[in-house]
């Protein structure tokens, strides 16, 4: 077990260094300098343009950048190209902004997701399961923003309760108050990018306990008389449960990515919608840097789905 982890934690440290430095030489790929994006400014002046590449190194070699960089990133005093502020402390800032939706959003869409295709597997061609199949073709069909825009006129026009940012502007009335109003703009976006993720999820599932459902072991099981419940909960659910937990473990990347058509129109100040503006603004520190720690987050999703197999089928060995 130990030097499993050992080796595994090698081998994706060596992985996560060629990921930062191929992220660093394809984002200044990009066309046009960087000290190009700030010229647009008629107030930008030559002597203004060389102290931007100065203060940023950006008149060094291509190498030596991407050693001051990791440096800066390293130690914290990497700074945004847009507005001079820390890298990580905005990161942080937005991430907390993110984090509740991504949870809400992936405890509904897990939780929801294996009770949908389990009950439509064992009740196969049974009106439920004609129900969940065209409610699931339904909601992968739909594009997130049409039903985004949808959702938000039926819950303004039934409950006539604000639903855009993070809280209702103006509201000033008790720390009780303030909380359920938070967590009442959170639920929206929350839903909405749950339904996607439970229609995929609740295919995948029960299409998965239907091939397992045919192994012979399960007929087996049936011919020693177990109890139904018993064959489908015991024998064919763990069995089943195998390609999810490498889907489990690529979740976590999640909490940087979010949704950002979700986070744009409900102006949710999101990790995913500062990604799309840092982008737009050609802000390369804040995307590199973004880039680099989903590279993260993605190794440490495969080494927990690595563990995580181990227990679910005692048949695999470290």
């Amino acid at each position: 077990m130990l030097s499993f982890i050992i080796r595994s934690l090698i081998q994706k440290a060596i992985t996560l260094f060629f990921i930062s430095i191929i992220s660093f030489f394809v984002i200044h790929l990009a066309p046009g300098e960087p000290s190009q994006i700030n010229p647009m400014n008629p107030k930008f002046t030559p002597e203004l343009i060389k102290r931007f590449r100065k203060q940023f190194h950006l008149d060094k070699p291509l190498y030596e950048q991407y050693l001051i960089f990791y440096r800066d990133l390293f130690s914290g005093r990497l700074r945004s190209w847009k507005d001079g502020r820390p890298v990580l402390e905005k990161i942080w800032e937005r991430f907390l902004n993110s984090l509740p939706l991504f949870i809400v959003g992936t405890l509904l869409t897990w939780t929801l997701s294996f009770p949908v295709g389990i009950h439509s597997a064992i009740r196969r061609g049974s009106i439920f399961d004609k129900t969940a199949t065209f409610f699931s073709y339904l909601f992968i069909s739909i594009p997130g923003f049409f039903f985004a825009y949808v959702l938000i006129i039926f819950v303004v026009n039934t409950f006539h309760v604000p639903v855009i940012g993070m809280k209702t502007f103006g509201l000033y009335s008790g720390k009780m108050h303030m909380l359920m109003d938070r967590i009442w703009h959170m639920l929206i976006p929350s839903i909405l990018s749950a339904t996607g993720g439970i229609a995929i999820l609740s295919r995948y599932v029960r299409s998965q306990m239907l091939e397992v459902e045919t192994q012979d072991y399960i007929r087996t099981a049936r011919a020693k008389g177990l109890p139904e419940d018993e064959v489908h909960y015991k024998h064919a659910l763990r069995n089943a449960l195998l390609p999810f937990v490498t889907m489990f473990g690529l979740v976590i990347p999640g909490l940087i990515g979010g949704s950002v058509i979700i986070e744009s129109i409900f102006s949710w100040p999101g990790i995913g919608r500062m990604a799309y503006e840092a982008i737009l603004s050609r802000d390369y520190p804040v995307v590199i840097t973004l880039n680099f720690i989903s590279a993260v987050l993605v190794l440490i999703g495969t080494f927990i789905s690595d563990l995580l197999y181990m227990i679910v089928d005692p048949r695999v060995r470290l």
